[in-house]
């Protein structure tokens, strides 16, 4: 017969178990088990304060479902990319520029022929007009100006918006309380991405929960800024699979 003790040590063994197999199971998960399900504990209550902070993209359970179990079955290797914006940055210059010079070389135009652009701009509005060949020279001069206004614009546009696509990340990874401001001209580094791999169950809008494969980017940035070393927070930046 056991001793007192003995019972009582093997009671408190029989209860301390399933908890100590429970910490373990949990503590076997990969660090991004916590992140993710922050994220999407965050999607479903609509905590946008706490998305903003941890994601680029969002994630609207009432139309795209909402994740309420899963598993991370893979995780990929960690991919850095060079990041430096001193190229884009001198492209956006270049074309606003451009397009600044562009605009009074055709202001300059414009002025001297106003008279003329005048009367040809009422000769169209008639059913068959008929230009004289001095006017049908000066109205091709200005139907491509008009043209290569439109390719200017659009540059321009591009420009700024590969500057707003390429430093976005970075900017989010690093806008962090108490830090200085992200400067895309003083910053350089890395932006580090992995791939996380999910079996998902997922609540769907109609009600019914269904099992799906879900990859989520995950991105972050380290560098210099100013010569100061800069690590960023995880960002989502895109999700698969929803």
């Amino acid at each position: 017969m056991l001793q007192p003790r003995y019972r009582e040590a093997l009671a408190i063994a029989l209860v301390l178990a399933p908890l100590a197999v429970l910490a373990s199971a949990c503590s076997s998960r990969p660090p991004e088990h916590q992140f993710l399900q922050n994220f999407f504990r965050a999607a479903r209550n609509r905590d946008n304060e706490t998305l903003a902070m941890i994601s680029a993209v969002k994630l609207d359970t009432r139309t795209q479902g909402d994740v309420t179990d899963f598993d991370i079955t893979n995780v990929s290797e960690e991919r850095r990319t060079p990041l430096d914006f001193k190229g884009m940055l001198a492209a956006r210059q270049k074309a606003i520029d451009d397009e600044a010079d562009f605009r009074k070389r055709r202001l300059d135009f414009e002025s001297k022929n106003r008279p003329a652009l005048e009367a040809i701009a009422k000769m169209e509005k008639e059913e068959a007009p008929k230009f004289t060949p001095v006017q049908q020279q000066l109205k091709a001069e200005w139907d491509k100006w008009k043209a290569d206004a439109l390719i200017v614009t659009k540059t321009t546009a591009a420009s700024r918006a590969a500057v707003t696509n390429g430093t976005g990340p970075a900017e989010a990874s690093l806008a962090q309380p108490g830090q200085a401001a992200f400067s895309a001209e003083k910053f350089t580094g890395e932006l580090v991405s992995k791939d996380v791999t999910l079996d998902a169950q997922v609540k769907m809008p109609d009600g019914q929960t269904v099992a799906k494969s879900l990859i989520l980017t995950i991105q972050r940035v380290e560098g210099t800024q100013d010569g100061t070393p800069r690590t960023g927070r995880q960002i989502i930046t895109r999700i698969q699979g929803l």
